[in-house]
């Protein structure tokens, strides 16, 4: 018996507990009801409900770029592998690595000394054929000289006019010279060495100006044309952009990526542009000038319609839209919107047409 009666009274303080509970639930229920913010009466029925919280955006015209953005390699505006022309040993070089080097200037002497001598004894040679043939001629005048002998006297003029003129050639070419002013990338053979006819000896490059190489892909490329302003931008370089121009876009497509390759001329005057740097060019398809770019989540596709929701006067307004270019997490509006409307950009899923919303922000 004082068993049940244990049980009994078990069982009623769980009861008061559970009521205990429920009233401090509809306290609390009731006390969030009254702080709500945003209230307003219906009409039929004076119940307080909550307007849906909305923030907005002023709508302002701007000009809008269609804008392509590729990925390219810095090259120098001009690169050269000199080679030797003469064989021999290399007697002097004139120009170390990273050395900025003028037109014309000498890198290399490749055995001209021992060219100056044969050189030499090729004009003694001559001289003395020029000599011979005089005699002969006088001779000849005279009526004691012959053809045949006159004949073998210029003969040999010009073998020693020719053996002349191929030494003063071979001397010019065993001094390598810069053709033009640049900076000395690569040194490929030192002095004392001996090289062959053909030998690569030197790299240069002239950077005081770049060529950006992008690959412009086929449907776009009917879009540019020589002389189109690029902006160029470099990884290294985060925070600087380079104008470029660009000037040279190949005729025919590369087989194997189906683009065209495209040169942009960027000035480097205080040398920032390396050759082999990534590259990101900017190349503008088209401009629309007065345009109306909104946030691409607030067009709501609906019914396979795009539509956007609007404040004027505290009542929330659907509009349809007409959208045209995208920008990232931006779309162009091109009918349904206006400057200076209102553009509802958080809320608009709360929001239900021609009815109040309680507007928290107004963003320019």
């Amino acid at each position: 018996m004082k068993q049940n009666e244990r049980s009994v009274g078990r069982t009623l303080w769980s009861i008061v507990i559970c009521l205990g509970i429920m009233a401090a639930v509809t306290a609390v229920v009731a006390v969030t009801a009254h702080v709500a913010p945003s209230e307003a009466k219906t009409e039929g029925e004076g119940v307080l409900e909550r307007l849906p919280q909305v923030s907005v955006r002023v709508l302002k015209s701007e000009t809008v770029e269609d804008q392509l953005v590729l990925t390219g390699s810095v090259q120098p505006w001009e690169e050269v592998i000199l080679s030797s022309e003469v064989r021999g040993k290399i007697e002097t070089k004139g120009m170390e690595l990273g050395d900025t080097v003028s037109a014309g200037q000498d890198l290399y002497r490749v055995d001209t000394e021992s060219i100056r001598a044969r050189l030499g004894q090729a004009q003694a040679q001559h001289k003395l054929a020029l000599q011979e043939l005089e005699r002969i001629e006088r001779l000849a005048r005279s009526g004691a000289g012959t053809a045949q002998s006159l004949d073998g006297a210029v003969a040999n003029r010009d073998v020693a006019d020719s053996s002349l003129r191929m030494l003063q050639i071979e001397l010019e070419k065993s001094v390598v010279k810069a053709p033009f002013e640049g900076v000395v990338d690569a040194i490929l053979v030192e002095q004392d060495e001996f090289v062959d006819i053909g030998t690569p000896m030197v790299r240069l490059v002239q950077v005081h100006k770049v060529k950006v190489m992008f690959g412009i892909p086929e449907r776009d490329i009917a879009s540019f044309k020589m002389g189109d302003q690029v902006r160029v931008r470099m990884d290294a370089i985060p925070d600087r952009t380079f104008d470029g121009s660009l000037y040279r876009i190949a005729t025919s497509a590369d087989m194997s990526t189906h683009t065209f390759k495209a040169e942009v001329e960027v000035e480097n005057a205080d040398g920032l542009l390396k050759p082999g740097m990534i590259a990101r060019g900017t190349f503008v398809r088209e401009i629309y000038p007065d345009s109306l770019m909104i946030p691409l989540f607030t067009a709501i596709l609906l019914d396979d319609q795009r539509v956007a929701f609007v404040e004027k006067d505290g009542i929330a307004e659907l509009r349809s839209i007409q959208v045209g270019l995208v920008q990232g997490s931006s779309v162009q509006v091109t009918e349904g919107l206006t400057p200076g409307e209102r553009l509802i950009v958080k809320g608009q899923y709360e929001a239900r047409p021609g009815e109040k919303v309680d507007v928290q922000e107004v963003l320019e």
